[in-house]
């Protein structure tokens, strides 16, 4: 009887074993016993860092944490595999639960989404990692992304991350830099410059500024000499005569030809500007490749020298190689 009784008691404390550890690795990394509601989001970008138990942040407090990782391919298979080409099955699905006590009992998700709430994957300091940051933006600017798929969850549409906005804004510039022809750029500008000074010295500019001149003094020379209705009467008779006319149609060309360069000048001073950028930039790196290069030409020379002065002395050197001893007196 005794050996039945152990080893029913064995058996008994086995099981019991069994069930608690079970037990245990429910409490500790389940997602039965954990407080809030899941929500999913769709991501095109790369989630690098980002893993489960990530942290999710509201501005700065914590209030959930990543449940699952994976690829929207495989949680939303496409009915035809012809559609997996599309890029909305290129994307990443992310899944996490966040704890409502946190957020206030009368905090309304659906609300918050239709007045810009969006969820991002943020840097966590220089370490690599990552965690998601909600918060709200412009919903016009940033409207969530319609998918031909049912959602499990509730989605929290997403927004590209600071770091993938940074990128592609330089990915842009360098893009537009390989168009930018700078030869072109620099023969208009001169011909721009050119344009504006023939007109202002030679050109119709130069001539309407001219007759003005002459009508000013003509005009001060009948204020002088004649009364004031002789004056009046000459001042109309100049105000409507052909002379006046035509420098007033001068004037008006002028202004326009002088309007449009102006116009012109900002786009062309922006683009001589990074011309003369990028030159800066090849001088540095021309002075400095050519400092080693100069330094030794000056060794040379040094030596050079040297060895003129040792000729000078004595000449037999350069066949015997010393100088011969000096006789004393």
């Amino acid at each position: 009887m005794e050996p039945r009784g152990a080893a029913l008691r064995t058996g008994l404390f086995v099981i019991g074993a069994i069930i608690v550890l079970v037990g245990l690795v429910f409490l500790l990394s389940g997602n039965m016993f954990r407080p809030g509601a899941v929500y999913e989001s769709y991501f095109r970008e790369s989630v690098q860092g980002l893993d489960v138990g990530s942290a999710v942040k509201f501005r700065g407090v914590t209030i959930g944490k990543v449940s699952e990782i994976g690829l929207v391919a495989a949680d939303y298979p496409p009915p035809d595999p012809k559609n997996l080409n599309e890029k909305v099955y290129h994307q990443v699905v992310v899944q996490y639960r966040i704890d409502p006590r946190k957020l206030g009992r009368d905090a309304d998700i659906l609300e918050a989404i239709q007045h810009g709430l969006r969820v991002q994957v943020a840097p966590q300091g220089i370490t690599g990692l990552a965690y998601l940051e909600l918060s709200f933006v412009n919903p016009q600017n940033n409207p969530p992304q319609s998918v031909p798929w049912t959602p499990h969850h509730l989605v929290i549409p997403s927004v590209p991350s600071t770091l993938t906005e940074v990128q592609d804004a330089v990915q842009g510039f360098l893009n537009n830099m390989r168009h930018v022809k700078l030869g072109r750029t620099i023969d208009t500008l001169t011909s721009m410059i050119d344009t504006v000074n023939r007109e202002l010295t030679t050109g119709s500019a130069h001539e309407a500024l001219a007759n003005v001149n002459g009508l000013l003094v003509e005009l001060k020379h009948q204020v002088r000499q004649a009364d004031l209705p002789a004056t009046t009467r000459s001042m109309r008779t100049l105000a409507d005569g052909t002379q006046t006319r035509e420098i007033l149609q001068q004037l008006e060309t002028t202004s326009a030809a002088l309007a449009k360069a102006s116009a012109a000048m900002p786009a062309l001073i922006a683009q001589s500007e990074a011309t003369i950028r990028h030159a800066n930039e090849a001088t540095a790196m021309v002075e400095r490749q050519m400092l080693p290069i100069l330094q030794s030409l000056k060794q040379a020379s040094a030596n050079l020298e040297d060895l003129s002065d040792t000729l000078k002395r004595n000449p037999a050197a350069a066949l015997r190689g010393r100088e011969p001893p000096r006789e004393t007196p």
